[in-house]
């Protein structure tokens, strides 16, 4: 017998690949300078209560709300997972409408299953390499006009780093008396400078999710949730934020968000010379032509408003995959980077970053870009309605008694659960909507690409029952 997962864990930190990939703490000591064991408590004389906070965390969770901006902050111990679920419950009532960003998190589905509600979709933009961008302005406007919608809930930046233009999305639907939530989780370092996309606090968002462990020096499941405006029914929140959470909360995870925005607010340089790293390092990549930066000359395309510059988000234009680029950078160099698409990869970059982790990589991919021919590679091409509404709730489907079946007999059923091509992440067949011919199709042709699809394995999909 083993301890499987402390043995796999020991053999990982033994070979010391550089992380760049979350936790954004990089298991870097400066940033973590103590011994979780000494402060893994419970609720005991001192300590405060997560779920009716009155000492210790009712003070944290208000310098955050301080430091972000907001009327009122919340620490999750359940990662964005557990934030964007309770987003979803506090501000939506059974039957409500409510228009979702077709690219959300599927803790976003999930939610929408427990609240009941009835969603819209509306589809990101998408760029010419395959990603996905902002939100159509005009197809938010369509949607408000056809439809009585309580909330929108969008995801900004996506994973690659790209921002919707939050600003005016909130005076939209605001203007329609509806609720903003926006899945920020990437984007939990955007406070500490300018050089970053603006938080969606900052621009008129209702609740906002970050996931502090991923782009903050945090232990993993640290993330916040916040509010602003008034028109959110506050002492829903903090019931929605109790039911997610658990009654025995980790206070070592509690403990390094704090400890991480005490660092951080006090800190200025930390930042500043973090800063000048990632210009330095996107300066050399800018130079690579097969193995092409994204830089900002993409922004105000596909309804892009913003690039975070702490994601390397690199294309792959050459017989390489991203998959196997990143088994490259893994096998020879040593580096572990976040996502691994067909086309392209993401390195995540924080704070907590070691310069000479960052330069190691600018390396590696400068010296595969000389080594690699650039070629022109054909693209799938995605596409998803800008916005429609599946044939069944997400809990209507829940709740249905389910059958899994071929491809060919899966076509004009409903899907049981959401049929994703990843990258980039769209629900080609929504969980509730009729499965078409056009759609297999299309996931046969990316299948044979190599892109993975959730929802699709093995020559087959989940349905409701008739």
């Amino acid at each position: 017998m083993s301890a499987y997962i402390f043995d796999k864990l020991r053999e990982l930190e033994e070979k010391n690949a550089y992380p760049l990939h979350t936790p954004g703490h990089k298991r870097n000591i400066r940033f973590m300078p103590y011994d979780f064991r000494l402060y893994d408590y419970t609720e005991t004389e001192g300590t405060d209560n997560l779920h009716i906070p009155e000492g210790i965390i009712a003070d944290a969770q208000k310098a955050l709300a301080e430091l972000i901006g907001a009327d009122s902050s919340y620490i999750s111990v359940n990662g964005g997972t557990g934030g964007m679920m309770a987003s979803v419950l506090a501000c939506c009532e059974p039957g409500d409408n409510v228009l979702v960003a077709s690219n959300c998190h599927k803790s976003v589905y999930n939610g929408l299953i427990m609240a009941g509600v009835n969603p819209i979709y509306i589809s990101p933009q998408i760029t010419e390499e395959g990603l996905c961008g902002g939100i159509s302005i005009r197809d938010i406007f369509r949607a408000f006009e056809s439809y009585d919608i309580k909330a929108m809930i969008i995801t900004s930046p996506t994973y690659e780093g790209f921002t919707c233009d939050v600003r005016t999305i909130a005076d939209i639907v605001h203007k329609h008396n509806s609720i903003l939530i926006v899945d920020e989780c990437h984007g939990a370092h955007f406070i500490f400078s300018d050089v970053f996309p603006a938080s969606a606090i900052s621009q008129g968002a209702d609740v906002v999710v970050n996931s502090w462990h991923k782009t903050l020096p945090c232990l993993n499941q640290s993330a916040v949730l916040s509010i602003k405006g008034g028109r959110i029914d506050e002492s829903r929140i903090k019931e929605a934020m109790s039911m997610i959470n658990t009654t025995s909360p980790s206070y070592p995870i509690m403990a390094s968000v704090d400890h991480a925005r005490e660092l951080l607010s006090k800190d200025k340089n930390l930042f500043s010379s973090y800063i000048q790293i990632l210009k330095e390092a996107r300066h050399e990549l800018a130079h690579c032509k097969t193995l092409k930066l994204v830089n900002d000359s993409i922004k105000g395309q596909c309804h892009i408003a913003d690039v975070d510059i702490s994601k390397f988000t690199i294309m792959v234009r050459t017989e390489l995959t991203g998959v196997e680029l990143g088994k490259l950078l893994l096998d020879k160099y040593n580096i572990r980077i976040e996502l691994a698409g067909l086309h392209h990869i993401v390195a995540l970059t924080t704070v907590a970053d070691d310069s000479k982790g960052i330069k190691k990589f600018v390396k590696a991919i400068t010296e595969l870009d000389k080594k690699y021919e650039r070629k022109f590679i054909e693209r799938i091409p995605l596409s998803a309605a800008p916005v429609s509404i599946p044939k069944m709730t997400p809990r209507d489907v829940w709740f249905s008694k389910r059958e899994t079946v071929g491809y060919e007999d899966a076509i004009g059923r409903i899907a049981a659960s959401s049929v994703i091509p990843y990258p980039p992440g769209i629900p080609l067949i929504p969980m509730g909507q009729i499965i078409t011919k056009e759609s297999i199709e299309t996931i046969r042709q990316l299948k044979a690409a190599g892109i993975s699809v959730i929802g699709a394995e093995n020559g087959s999909i989940t349905i409701v029952q008739e």
